[in-house]
């Protein structure tokens, strides 16, 4: 270890590691400081029970940006993508399955054995999503403009936004306007009959999100992924991570594992000199990129007294409060849901009101009794993840308070550990007795392991005012009130999940300015 580089970047988790790669690659001298011993922060796979490995903390990888791994090459470091979305299979709790796949002539048949309208309404939705694509991906996958300056050239990026806009065509573009602030319950609603398909499909708005179907504005966050889901890495987020960490690698970044950050340093003009790690060694830099969430950044790591009033002020109210578990299951025998096996990702719900009354628990600080369920099975595609014949099974579950009533003991993770499998027992009778091994990881769980301000999986929620000027607009443009220090984590636009683009992006800001 150096005592003195160019940018530390602080966290490496797969942001981290994207954010000091691009560094790297454009001539800086940069270090990674992960305080864990494995890097890839949510993304990293590690051993729950003997044997059995998860797949990390998120198992969605169908968002992670193909211009990100391009621009790294990570092709060239062992990464497989195929650029189309995973199959997930919709359940419903008497039994009934659809196949949601990139093939839309094939998933409206599956839709047909249940209702030939929403066959014909997919085709439709599927369209729509189609045409709003470009436009929703320039602006999640580009640096915000700087709302605050607006300067001649911001103005231009905002102008070219709108003709974006405008270029979907009167329809679509009024179509857009329309739902975009809509709750995703009356936008599925209007569509759909089919009460568990409506139910799979509003899930991906409502995940790691403090909003239940019925929330203005939910469906925003639909659109929003639905646009964004494109591809799948082949061996999940942990291949990732490996492929980051050996680009990283490559060029000569310096990653030191076993070493948190302590503090970030200031000299007396209040600007970046450094880091004071965890062994209260000193490491040299003017520049550091935090990839920890915004209030870890600016409550942990920088002193009260470093920060003013309005900074103060604005982070303590970025909302960030996390509602879901994360359940590891390890089985001594294939799963089976609905009568299918092989199935890889999965989604419970069952009916929008089911889901509304889900998120209820979590206002009156409590867990819900049948949760919803996201879930995963790793080990089809990865079958070196548990032994023979046997199945590991990733399930983030939803709703339940990060400040529960009574606290996060044993005793309510291991009730809501069995909620889960109750609720798993609807698409897969007899689970409970092939469970070998469990691992309930509640939102201080998550807080405490990962770092997750408040246990939010996405460094914050995805909502329309913490959206484009992610976390909040004085450091939207990942710079910082404070000189030399940047944000490069999911805090950041354009927000959380596997993505990479939020330490790309951050790295851009960090060049552009130096």
């Amino acid at each position: 270890m150096n005592d003195k580089y160019d940018i530390i970047v602080i966290g490496g988790g797969h942001n981290g590691l994207t954010a000091a790669t691009k560094l790297a690659k454009n001539g800086k001298k940069v270090a990674v400081i992960e305080k864990r011993q494995a890097l890839g922060g949510i993304a990293a796979g590690e051993e729950f029970h003997p044997g059995y490995k998860s797949t990390g903390l998120i198992h969605d990888t169908s968002t992670i940006r193909m211009s990100v791994v391009k621009s790294l090459n990570l092709k060239d470091f062992g990464l497989n993508i195929e650029e189309k979305r995973p199959n997930t299979t919709i359940l419903g709790s008497s039994g009934e399955c659809i196949e949601l796949s990139d093939n839309i002539e094939e998933t409206c048949q599956e839709i047909s054995k249940y209702s030939n309208k929403d066959a014909e309404a997919y085709k439709d939705y599927r369209s729509f999503i189609a045409s709003i694509r470009p436009f929703v991906d320039g602006l999640m996958n580009e640096m915000p403009p700087d709302l605050i300056k607006l300067g001649t050239k911001d103005l231009w990026t905002l102008l070219k936004k709108a003709i974006g806009l405008k270029r979907l065509g009167n329809k679509t573009m009024l179509e857009f306007l329309k739902v975009a602030p809509m709750s995703v319950a009356d936008f599925i609603n209007e569509r759909f009959e089919t009460e568990f398909l409506k139910a799979g499909l509003v899930a991906p708005a409502i995940y790691h999100s403090y909003t239940g179907p019925w929330s203005s504005y939910s469906t925003l966050n639909l659109l929003l992924w639905e646009c964004a889901s494109a591809n799948s890495i082949i061996g999940g987020p942990q291949a990732l991570v490996t492929a980051l960490e050996k680009a990283a690698i490559a060029v000569n970044v310096d990653i030191l594992t076993n070493c948190g950050a302590k503090q970030v340093l200031l000299d007396d003009n209040n600007e970046v000199m450094g880091v004071l790690l965890a062994d209260d060694k000193v490491v040299q830099a003017p520049i550091v990129a935090s990839s920890c969430t915004p209030l870890v950044t600016f409550y942990d790591l920088l002193k009260p007294n470093q920060i003013e009033y309005s900074l103060e002020h604005s982070i303590k109210h970025y909302r960030s409060r996390g509602t879901a578990v994360k359940v590891n299951l390890a089985l001594n025998k294939a799963l089976s849901l609905n009568g299918l096996s092989n199935i890889e990702y999965a989604r419970t719900g069952n009916s929008i009101d089911e889901m509304e009354k889900s998120f209820d628990f979590v206002k009156y600080r409590k867990f819900s009794v049948t949760p919803i369920l996201d879930i995963h099975v790793p080990s089809v595609s990865s079958p070196e993840l548990a032994p023979e014949n046997h199945c590991v099974v990733s399930v983030i579950a939803h709703f339940a308070s990060h400040e529960l009533e009574g606290g996060w003991s044993e005793d309510p993770k291991k009730v809501f550990g069995q909620n889960v499998i109750q609720t798993l027992e609807q698409y897969s009778p007899g689970i409970s007795n092939s469970v070998v091994g469990m691992e309930v990881l509640s939102p201080q769980d998550l807080e405490e392991r990962y770092g997750l301000a408040n246990g939010q999986v996405y460094h914050g929620e995805h909502a329309v005012d913490q959206i484009l000027t992610r976390p909040i607009p004085s450091c939207m443009r990942y710079s910082t009130p404070i000189s030399g220090l940047y944000l490069c984590g999911s805090g950041s636009h354009p927000g959380g999940g596997i993505t990479c683009m939020p330490g790309a992006l951050g790295s851009e800001a960090i060049l552009k300015n130096r």
